[in-house]
């Protein structure tokens, strides 16, 4: 049988399945029709068929083959019976089987057929899109894994609803109903794209309604991470799933094998919508087979509705040609609810006349009765004296708003002037700053008060702290006089901040009491302004969950307003997903971050200087799950780009020892060994005692991973020294190292004690279980282990574990699991439990060899440790 190309197949794939899915009956006069339409296409087809008729006749898969899965245990979940069968595997129904509670969930099996390393690999994929979106439009990921058989599985939120076409027909929803049912989509689809995902295969029969009327997005099996291709190369899933759509709702790129973007879903959502509410397909009414459905996808314009504006919509979503589509959902989203409330849409040529329209069809009342007091007026010109106070105060609020941008506009120019062409300090220049405030606007206290709040920000940011003080003591006393109160909100809000940097947690509390009753009452910018700061308090604070919570709140308010574009929204969300981190959602953090970076990359900021701390945070929040090969290039990636920004090779430490851990754990000595060691070398210059610790303890680490303890105890000596200088000194990391030298040199005893010492200072032996621990408890678990003590060592091995898992899928990805997973499995071996050592090295070996790679020396002991043992058995 010659080879097929990719192109050819784009058109023969589709037409083979629908071909299949036929009877014989049914199949001679669709292969005469399509005969007749295209003949060549027709022989190939019925070459291909005529394979499939000689399996028959031979009876391959003559029997069907039945898989006695019902009542399987997968994880804690049994499978009560199936729900739907698909290209990628089967979807049962499952009821939670620990009792711990009731509850059902879809189990989606992956086909044992595909368990090929590229169909694991795109099952894993649509693991990986499913734990990036948390979106009440979209069908959770509750779990995944392995089972002890080898086979993939994914635990989903179970759906019980009827396909968003049914459900319109029989609730007979009105046009306007249909809408706002698509618009719960849209915001589904808006999340995934934030996320950098495309569904690809979006239509009825994969968005359930429940019965209170919330649309749920399914299998996003297909689905495109748009990351994947600008990392480099086509991700396996794409490369796999290159031909997977839905003829029906494919839009002309996907169809013809083209560029994949937010807008080829763009135009699924609109041949949704159009059928929602026309009861037939935009292009494809008709057609009999994919081909010709294909064929009309390109020559067929879709008719007009009759619905004026919404056309118009239905127009700009259907185009053709992708960039003349909406760009994005939430546009798409946007001109839909501008619909609902008879405003101007964008899909609408823009005319002053059709404005006046919307606006008199908008606002009927309001029109009717100023056309009448405008008739009035030519009768008997009375002016309210309220009406001028009214108009009053809005004439003085604009005239302050304009000096104050006259004036910042001003204040900068003559501070630029001031600074001159001088190298100066970012200190120098705000010194300029306050110096010129002082002189040039101090009988302006209204403008004076929000460049003083500026000043007193700008000086937190490098430091600064009395400065800091000062300046929003100064915002706030000038706006309380000026009776502001708006600012007077975000001054005071901004100081609590100040109070929290300083260690004032009493008065930081007392203000945000303060001020929290009347936050509500502000304007929606202020209150956001104002939520962020004490979110931010609330992380300092360690009050995690308040703080995120509270940012949610302040993002929220932004979203409302449209205010989506600028740094400022850009600082809210990374506020938020600090919040995230601190809770260990680190996916969840991840998401936010990457959301963070599509922000400034669509806003025309990707070259800003926020862009790499963004990039970092992607880094350490990959890092931070163990998954060492997706955070190592995005790391290294971020420390050049540093080095390209400043010419005197200076690497700022919050990026610098991200990068110097991840290597180090990856045991690329070299890279971890040149950097710890700049660290350590410019933080002297610096004096910058705690990173000129952390520089000598890292390469103390390396040394002792090279076997040079000599060298390693010279640099466990410079951390003694450069610890001493920090406030406070840390005890637990110089007993670590003490503790790691004695293993060294084979004092076990003296090595555990320091192991066991460390721990109980950070208060492990009070139940604390924190980040600092894991690496603590692995060294002790090894040191166990050689000690001839193999219960002490599973102890410990599991507690780190435990601190490594952040979600369902640590398991299987956390290289900081895989490791602590491969002590455990040692440690049952010394003792015995051959069963249980298996199951346990058998996740070591997965999530090793993804977090870290098949050819690393950890990976390759958990195989071989694991392989001896089945040869055993």
């Amino acid at each position: 049988m010659p080879v097929i190309g990719r192109d050819r197949w784009l058109q023969l794939g589709p037409l083979l399945d629908r071909a299949l899915d036929l009877s014989d009956e049914e199949r001679a006069p669709w292969l005469s029709q399509l005969r007749s339409q295209s003949p060549e296409l027709a022989a190939e087809l019925t070459s291909l068929l005529s394979g499939e008729s000689v399996a028959d006749r031979h009876g391959f898969l003559a029997e069907p083959v039945v898989m006695p899965l019902v009542g399987l245990e997968l994880g804690t979940y049994t499978l009560e019976r199936p729900l739907g069968q698909g290209g990628m595997g089967s979807v049962w129904l499952a009821r939670r089987a620990d009792g711990r509670f009731e509850g059902r969930a879809a189990v989606k099996l992956l086909n044992l057929a595909l368990l090929s390393a590229t169909g694991q690999e795109r099952f894993r994929r649509e693991g990986s899109v499913l734990a990036r979106l948390t979106h009440p439009g979209i069908a959770r990921l509750l779990d995944a894994g392995v089972s002890a058989g080898g086979q993939p599985y994914l635990v989903l939120e179970y759906i019980e609803g009827e396909r968003i076409d049914v459900f319109a027909r029989e609730q007979n929803l009105s046009a306007d109903a249909r809408i706002r049912l698509v618009l719960q989509v849209l915001s589904a689809v808006s999340h995934a794209h934030a996320n950098l995902i495309v569904h690809r295969d979006i239509k009825p029969s994969n968005i359930l309604v429940t019965s209170d009327g919330t649309a749920k997005l399914l299998d996003f099996g297909i689905a495109k991470l748009l990351a994947a291709e600008s990392e480099g190369g086509a991700a396996p899933l794409t490369v796999d799933g290159g031909r997977a759509f839905t003829p029906e709702f494919a839009a002309p790129e996907q169809a013809r094998g083209g560029a994949i973007t937010t807008a080829t879903d763009v135009y699924a959502l609109g041949v949704l919508l159009y059928l929602l509410l026309s009861g037939r397909h935009p292009t494809g009414e008709g057609c009999q087979t994919p081909a010709e459905a294909i064929g009309a996808l390109f020559d067929v314009e879709p008719k007009r509705l009759g619905l004026g504006d919404l056309d118009n919509v239905l127009a700009k979503a259907l185009a053709k040609a992708s960039e003349k589509r909406y760009q994005t959902a939430a546009a798409f989203a946007d001109d839909l609810g501008r619909y609902l409330r008879h405003e101007p849409v964008s899909a609408q040529r823009d005319s002053i006349a059709y404005r006046a329209r919307k606006f008199v069809r908008r606002n009927r009342v309001p029109v009717v009765a100023a056309a009448l007091t405008a008739i009035g007026l030519l009768v008997a010109t009375v002016v309210s004296v309220d009406r001028m106070r009214e108009a009053r105060l809005q004439r003085d609020a604009a005239v302050l708003e304009r000096q104050r941008a006259d004036a910042q506009v001003e204040f900068q120019y003559l501070l630029l002037s001031s600074v001159g062409r001088a190298a100066v300090t970012m200190k120098e220049v705000l010194d300029q700053g306050r110096a010129l405030l002082a002189r040039e606007y101090s009988m302006q206290p209204r403008v004076a008060s929000s460049v003083s709040l500026a000043l007193g920000n700008l000086y937190g940011q490098i430091g600064e702290r009395q400065l800091e003080t000062e300046m929003l003591a100064a915002a706030e006393s000038l706006s309380v006089n000026s009776g502001e109160n708006d600012l007077v909100l975000v001054s005071r809000c901004s100081r609590a901040l100040n109070m929290q940097k300083r260690q004032l947690a009493d008065s930081a509390q007392a203000v945000v009491a303060l001020v929290r009753p009347d936050i509500p009452n502000a304007s929606p910018l202020t209150a956001a302004s104002c939520w962020q700061l004490i979110a931010e308090v609330e992380i300092r604070s360690a009050r995690f969950d308040s703080a995120a919570v509270i940012a949610r709140r302040a993002v929220a308010l932004y979203d409302s307003l449209g205010q989506t574009r600028g740094f400022v929204y850009v600082g809210v969300l990374n506020t938020l997903a600090n919040a995230l981190e601190n809770l260990k959602r680190r996916r969840e953090a991840l998401a936010m971050y990457e959301r963070i970076a599509t922000v400034l990359d669509s806003s025309g900021r990707g070259s800003s200087a926020m862009r790499n701390p963004i990039r970092n945070n992607i880094g350490i929040a990959l890092s931070n799950m163990g998954e060492m090969t997706a955070a190592a290039p995005i790391l290294r990636e971020t420390v050049r780009e540093f080095q390209r920004t400043n010419s005197d090779g200076f690497v700022h430490p919050a990026i610098l020892i991200n990068y110097c851990r991840t290597m180090l754990f990856m045991r690329q000595l070299d890279t971890a060994g040149t950097w710890y060691g700049r660290l350590f070398d410019q933080s002297a210059a610096r004096n910058d005692a705690a990173m000129q610790a952390e520089g000598a303890q890292g390469m103390a680490d390396v040394e002792l991973a090279r076997g040079n303890v000599a060298e390693a105890a010279r640099w466990v000596a410079e951390y003694g020294k450069a610890n001493a200088r920090r406030q406070p000194p840390q005890t637990s990391g110089t007993l670590v190292l003490e503790a790691q030298l004695a293993r060294a040199r084979g004092d076990l005893p003296a090595a555990s004690a320091g192991f066991t010492a460390a721990l109980r200072s950070l208060g492990y032996d009070d139940g604390k279980r924190t980040y600092q621990m894991r690496a603590i408890l692995v060294s002790g678990a090894d040191v166990a282990l050689a000690g001839g003590s193999p219960v002490k060592a599973i102890e410990y091995a599991r507690a780190a574990a435990d601190i490594a898992t952040s979600d369902s899928l640590s398991e299987s990805r956390s290289a900081y699991v895989g490791e602590a997973r491969l002590l455990e499995g040692k440690a049952l071996l010394a003792r015995g439990d051959t069963t249980a050592a298996q199951a346990t090295l058998a996740r070591s070996v997965a999530a090793l060899q993804y977090g870290l790679g098949a050819a690393d020396a950890r990976s390759r002991e958990a195989e071989a440790t694991l392989a001896s043992l089945r040869r055993q058995r």
